[in-house]
């Protein structure tokens, strides 16, 4: 269930001002307050009307962006854990502005993944769940949620498709509420752009939703973590860890209450000198977060889940299900990358020589790249380039509200 409007978990930042307006919102899904981001072309003459709407909490949403241009393709932005979708705001900005009018993004944080006690959960919902998101209490208690949402990749897929489900009602809400076209069956090309597990979850999500993937015209895939099969030692240590989570998370809360009682500036300074953190918006997001043990349960639990249950090897099926419908561009980074390592790139070359992968998932190696290059600001044009060669190779891509591609899709699920 989705719940938007002025309720007391709404807010809004404005980002921008110019004929792209980007900005920041808390919507619920499934219970959880969650953080989305939407970029949309404007018309440049309304710009200033729609960046004082936007400083009003009392005006709805889709009055507040009545003036963005219509998108014929929605680009849906998945980011990696820790899932927090500030971090790709800039980076979404950009693809969207370069790619011109008829684009538009969102993005959405993980359920559980954010700032703040409304985001990340009470001390009743963390000290009464078990790691799994059972809880003794089960429905005794209205008020807590249920933590298998932010806790399980299973709950993190089905939070991603009701945030899908509720834009597509928004964008017909937005868009043909004066139209004299049936707005129940008209719906927007989607472009899924995911980061790391991101990418875990758009594969299952599409999957699961064979009406989502009839209106995917393309697939981006950055750095993804869809299998976890990292070089030996890094397998030994992080395979262990998952193991003893039970331990590990516990120990790992604790160690953030003691960082927390450092000077902020102390820690912005080693991130940045030691860590290699030089954006200064990216810190600062990693301090709110990270300093919040609730939000280090949240990322920890989710995170150590993903490696052990991820497969070794890549999803041939999925890939060749997927790849029936439409195209997908992978790109993978130098550093090495421990999630997404150059070796997964050459495993799936050769099952496309062997045909056991569609050759329509196209790769790209760029060796200066970091695994969180969203937070190195030098590494996101050549992210931002690759998206967007991505899509202009596939053009507009398929026509919306195509019964028949829908039914084409269902049988072959």
């Amino acid at each position: 269930m989705v719940e938007t409007g002025s309720t007391d978990t709404d807010c809004e930042e404005v980002l921008s001002v110019t004929s792209i307006i980007a900005s920041e919102r808390k919507i619920t899904i499934c219970g959880w307050p969650t953080d989305v981001v939407l970029i949309d072309h404007c018309n440049a003459k309304h710009a200033d009307e729609e960046s004082a709407l936007r400083q009003s909490s009392a005006i709805d949403n889709r009055s507040q962006r009545r003036d963005c241009c219509k998108p014929h393709t929605l680009l849906l932005f998945v980011p990696g854990n820790p899932g927090v979708v500030h971090w790709y705001t800039d980076f979404l900005t950009q693809v969207v502005e370069r790619l011109g009018k008829g684009y538009a993004a969102r993005g959405v944080s993980y359920a559980g993944h954010g700032v703040g006690e409304v985001i990340v959960g009470n001390d009743d919902e963390h000290s009464k769940t078990d790691y799994s998101g059972n809880r003794e209490d089960e429905g005794k208690n209205p008020k807590l949620r249920n933590m298998k949402i932010p806790w399980t990749m299973d709950g993190q897929i089905q939070h991603k498709i009701a945030w899908i489900d509720a834009l597509i009602d928004d964008w017909r809400k937005q868009f043909l509420s004066n139209s004299k076209s049936n707005p129940s069956k008209e719906t927007p090309n989607f472009i899924f752009i995911s980061h790391s597990i991101g990418a875990h979850f758009v594969q299952c999500l599409l999957l699961r939703r064979p009406d989502i993937l009839a209106h995917t015209a393309h697939i981006i895939h950055l750095m993804p973590f869809f299998r976890f099969d990292p070089p030996p030692l890094k397998s030994f240590m992080l395979s262990h860890a998952a193991s003893w989570y039970e331990y590990v998370v516990p120990m790992m809360t604790t160690l953030v209450n003691a960082a927390s009682v450092f000077p902020r500036r102390w820690i912005d300074f080693y991130l940045e000198r030691h860590v290699g953190l030089n954006c200064p918006k990216g810190r600062k997001i990693a301090l709110d977060i990270f300093l919040n043990p609730k939000m280090m349960r949240n990322h920890l639990v989710l995170g150590l889940q993903e490696i052990r249950e991820l497969p070794k090897m890549p999803n041939d099926v999925a890939l060749r299900l997927i790849g029936d419908i439409c195209s997908t561009s992978i790109l993978f980074c130098g550093c090495p990358d421990q999630w997404a390592p150059l070796f997964h790139m050459e495993d799936l070359k050769l099952l496309q020589r062997n045909s056991k992968v569609p050759h329509n998932i196209n790769m790209l190696y760029i060796e200066e790249l970091r695994h969180d290059f969203v937070v190195h600001p030098e590494m996101i044009e050549p992210v931002v380039r690759f998206c967007l060669n991505s899509i202009r190779v596939i053009g507009k891509g398929l026509n919306v509200g195509d019964t028949f591609r829908l039914q084409d899709v269902k049988s072959k699920l």
